[in-house]
């Protein structure tokens, strides 16, 4: 059985969670729990509708600040140019981005470049 008081996500945080087939939920931790249909835990919400859902820890998130995200973050979809390394002077738009910090860029050719996050800037 796990320790909930070794989990990040406390009764009262609010949480983003992702239900396959079903719409997403917004809301508030009510209840954090064992799961007993697998392995972590399963947490009550209550939506910002008033329902009440059941959640895997696995779907669940803690919610995101608006005001906390930069307008100016560089993310999937965005057009940028290559400031340094190989390719620079490219611009693209990215199509991916990994864990690491590098971004697949892909230019008007359909060309397509790995570039790590220090050599981009938004176009």
């Amino acid at each position: 059985m796990s320790d909930e008081s070794l989990h990040l996500l406390k009764k009262g945080s609010r949480v983003f969670a992702r239900q396959l087939g079903k719409a997403d939920i917004n809301g508030s931790i009510t209840w954090v729990g064992p799961n007993r249909y697998g392995g972590g835990f399963r947490y009550g919400i209550r939506g910002d509708d008033g329902s009440q859902y059941w959640v895997d820890e696995d779907d669940v998130t803690p919610e995101i600040d608006p005001a906390d995200i930069d307008p100016n973050a560089i993310k999937k979809g965005s057009r940028v140019r290559v400031t340094g390394g190989k390719h620079a002077g490219l611009e693209g738009d990215v199509y991916t981005a990994a864990a690491a910090g590098r971004f697949g860029v892909r230019d008007d050719n359909e060309d397509t470049y790995w570039v790590d996050e220090e050599n981009l800037e938004n176009a």
